[in-house]
């Protein structure tokens, strides 16, 4: 059985940081998913897990025309049913392109209509967050500017938009149900205790309302959400959890924040947006 996933975002939403975590907990087996063969090519992957053994975050994926997909052979358990997941590499501002020009090239569209699942990306405190202007009071500003400072388009249009491709090309799984999406909140180890405990949902609603305004009608996709962190704290802010990171090993930290009953709690499997998209 082969399914295509395909992970969407803008720039630094926290794909390419994430396919390496991935990778490390699918070659260990310590999920709901591990790899069932070995993948042909996973050279980038590899770079992806050196630099986060090095306690360094991996840096964003500028948009090339040398394609460098993630493909894997999985398993929920040693005999069980495999998927051969696809994960295209697809940069955050090939996708933000996208949008700005309403269209996206065939190949990429193509990868989009071979897919029944998607997972879409937005970063925690990102320096590529766009924010809508207030025009009242930061008109005279944008006089002064001038047009080209334009800071651009906002970052929950752009989300919304990547939906709505996700709602025109995403095909029905084989069992007939919608296909689905798992969207994910990197650096969740960023907001402290309260937010944490509030859940991605809800931070959703607060920053990016528009967004979560689409996800709560749509009715054409299964959404799930969940927090991430794939390194488990913060490596360029906080010296002492970097030097506990680099002792402890990047295979025993890390987790996704999923919700329990009426509360948010970490797992430490860090496959689980994944293994719930292909229908886990």
């Amino acid at each position: 059985m082969t399914r295509s996933i395909v992970l969407l975002g803008g720039p630094d939403s926290g794909k390419t940081n994430y396919i390496g975590r991935l990778w490390r907990a699918l070659d260990a087996g310590t999920g709901a998913l591990h790899a069932a063969e070995q993948p042909k090519d996973i050279a980038f992957v590899l770079e992806i897990t050196d630099h986060l053994f090095s306690g360094t975050f991996a840096p964003r994926t500028e948009h090339s025309d040398a394609r460098r997909d993630f493909e894997v052979v999985v398993a929920a358990t040693k005999n069980g049913p495999r998927s051969n997941v696809v994960v295209p590499d697809i940069s955050g501002e090939l996708w933000r392109n996208a949008v700005v020009d309403s269209e996206i090239a065939s190949n990429w569209m193509d990868e989009l209509k071979r897919a029944d699942a998607a997972v879409l990306f937005v970063r925690v405190g990102s320096d590529q967050d766009v924010r809508p202007l207030d025009w009242v009071t930061s008109r005279k500003m944008l006089e002064r500017l001038g047009q080209e400072d334009d800071p651009g388009l906002p970052t929950q249009v752009m989300l919304c938009e990547l939906i709505r491709f996700l709602e025109l090309s995403l095909v029905k799984r084989e069992d007939a149900t919608l296909p689905r999406l798992s969207v994910v909140v990197a650096a969740w180890d960023l907001v402290d205790a309260e937010k944490f405990d509030e859940g991605p949902e809800l931070y959703l609603e607060r920053e990016y309302p528009l967004v979560a305004g689409k996800l709560a009608d749509l009715d054409t996709m299964d959404v799930r959400i969940f927090g991430l962190s794939v390194v488990g704290g913060d490596l360029e802010n906080d010296p002492e959890y970097r030097e506990d990171f680099l002792e402890a090993g990047l295979d025993t930290l890390g987790w996704v924040a999923v919700r329990d009953g009426n509360r948010w709690r970490k797992d430490p499997d860090v496959t689980l947006p994944i293994a719930w998209a292909i229908g886990l």
